[in-house]
């Protein structure tokens, strides 16, 4: 009976949360013994999540099962429309196959559905909101989850098992876990969760720990430039609510005193960030155009499919003349604008621009023209422009549209009802923000199921906010 009583779908969710290091542990660790993109994770981490789809579709009314039921055979329609309109797209020089681009659909569509048990689970479902203990349990998850991802890496630093960020320079360590941009986003978004609630909490010295140890290994060791900017952003942030809504001068100053030492930290001692940013830098002047005997102004490879395709040795089953006149297009638009050969991301967002213009095809701009289609370089890394452009406006709709229309809702709220509005409120809206500006600047963010998590976290602690406010 006491064993029941603490099998809940409210402990079951936070037990998930805490369970998300532990499962991307697993899969690195798997993948790098094994060899393969399958892991024990692939099969365990979706148990929890089926378990509470199912007690909440059980539990539902007649109305919500109906609702329920439609939200889900929109999904699924959307699935295998977006698979059959793309299956055309795979030609020979497609990264990946259409199984890849499911997998992909299959990963987005689960950010919707931790979106709604999330939310329906500790939000939607109650009467009541008055009661703290369920929004602390899902916080100190939250805290949990952030505290062993840190420690975890510095552990596989110490004993020398961490892999490096970026591998291909021996810059950065990412620990045991596979996507050095996913970790990043997901420490960045728990921080704007952890500072927010850092007055409220009776687990302050933990989180305060949790909050030094996270940015300090954002800020110097693990190399990204999101990690950086994130992790400082979300300090000076939290400082400026604080001057605003609480003008606790202790607070104000210690975190003041915090964000200046960091800085001057990464000026004398430096960073692993800044390390890459030069590496970066230097390395635009290696790339050399065949052609040209000049310094390229797209990636090798690119370049030298470029002339490929000028000198007319790329045929139908390689390339479709789309994606081949997106290629020129796309070296039209690097010359004019003198962008740099290792800018990857400039040009995975205007070759897949310039590719649904050139395919002038209704069809793809409203389901997409697949992710997995293009050459390997061009896969775009910008999950949010990514979104739009390969998955189609109906896709872009279905996955971003519910975390884009919470947060525009709750600045609308927050302006109507004045009094929603502190520095707790306005931390998690900036984290959620936070999240969407990540999935564009660095990527890995709402395909990584982690990432996916925290996003629904933030997303069910501001409709609790915004309930409440209802009262």
């Amino acid at each position: 009976m006491k064993l029941k009583r603490y099998i809940t779908a409210e402990n079951l969710l936070c037990l998930f949360i805490i369970l998300c290091p532990f499962m991307d542990m697993a899969s690195y660790w798997f993948r790098r013994i094994a060899g393969t993109e399958f892991s024990i994770a692939t099969v365990l981490r979706p148990i929890i999540p089926v378990i509470i789809s199912l007690y909440i579709f059980i539990k539902a009314k007649k109305k919500e099962k109906i609702i329920l039921i439609g939200l889900s055979l929109v999904y699924i329609a959307y699935a295998v429309l977006h698979i059959v309109v793309t299956k055309n797209m795979f030609m020979e020089s497609a990264y990946g196959t259409i199984k890849n681009e499911a997998q992909y659909v299959l990963n987005f569509t689960s950010l919707v559905v931790y979106f709604i048990i999330y939310n329906y689970i500790f939000v939607y479902r109650k009467k009541d909101l008055s009661n703290d203990e369920s929004f602390i349990k899902l916080k100190h998850s939250i805290a949990i989850m952030t505290f062993t991802y840190v420690v975890s890496v510095f552990l596989a630093i110490t004993t020398r098992s961490s892999e490096y960020t970026y591998i291909e320079t021996s810059v950065g360590y990412k620990g045991w876990y596979a996507q050095g941009n996913s970790l990043s986003a997901v420490l960045i978004m728990s921080l704007f969760i952890l500072l927010g609630d850092l007055k409220n909490t009776k687990w302050k010295k933990f989180y305060i720990t949790t909050i030094i140890i996270t940015t300090i290994y954002l800020v110097f060791i693990i190399g990204t430039r999101a990690a950086l900017l994130g992790a400082l952003l979300s300090v000076i942030i939290y400082i400026v609510c604080e001057v605003l809504f609480s003008r606790n001068k202790k607070i104000i100053i210690t975190s003041f005193v915090f964000m200046i030492i960091g800085v001057g930290l990464v000026g004398v001692i430096g960073s692993n960030t800044i390390k890459r940013r030069q590496q970066v830098d230097q390395a635009r002047y290696t790339i050399i155009d065949e052609a040209t005997g000049e310094v390229g102004t797209m990636t090798g490879d690119m370049l030298r499919l470029k002339n490929k395709i000028l000198a007319g040795n790329v045929d139908d089953n390689y390339m479709t003349e789309a994606q081949r006149q997106s290629v020129l297009d796309l070296y039209e638009y690097t010359q004019k604008n003198n962008t740099p050969g290792n800018d990857t991301r400039t040009q995975q967002l205007m070759y897949n621009i310039y590719l649904v213009k050139n395919q002038k095809n209704p069809l793809l701009i409203l389901f997409g023209n697949g992710y997995k289609s293009n050459v390997g370089e061009m896969i775009m890394e910008n999950e949010l422009a990514s979104i739009p452009l390969n998955f189609g406006i109906i896709g872009c709709i279905l996955y971003v549209g519910p975390f884009v229309a919470l947060l525009v809702y709750s600045i609308i709220v927050g302006i109507k009802r004045r009094r929603i509005v502190d520095s707790t409120y306005i931390m998690l809206q900036c984290g959620l923000a936070m999240s969407l500006i990540l999935s564009w600047f660095s990527g890995y963010v709402l395909f990584a199921m982690s990432d996916m998590v925290v996003m629904a976290v933030i997303s069910t602690l501001i409709y609790a906010r915004i309930r409440r406010s209802d009262k």
